[in-house]
């Protein structure tokens, strides 16, 4: 299997990342990235749970900059690609 997600650009973000799912206007912290899967976990007091990618509205680095997910994804147009 191939990576999905683009690493080096996750990892060039200002560290922490949050997380907002669709629907939700809580901010959840992120705790790690699958890079394979795009699965990821959040930490939700304390506990961490598993979501996917694919149900994630944005993210926001620890400088308040906005990511739309697309830009996640090694195909994006952002990334050198042609979008999903």
């Amino acid at each position: 299997m191939t990576d999905m997600l683009n690493m080096a650009y996750i990892n060039s973000l200002p560290q922490p990342l949050f997380a907002r799912e669709y629907g939700n206007d809580w901010w959840w912290p992120v705790n790690d990235i699958e890079v394979e899967t795009g699965l990821y976990r959040i930490d939700v007091c304390g506990k961490l749970e598993v979501k996917h990618i694919g149900g994630t509205a944005e993210f926001r680095d620890a400088d308040g900059g906005l990511h739309d997910v697309e830009d996640f994804y090694l195909e994006s147009a952002e990334n050198g690609g042609g979008g999903l």
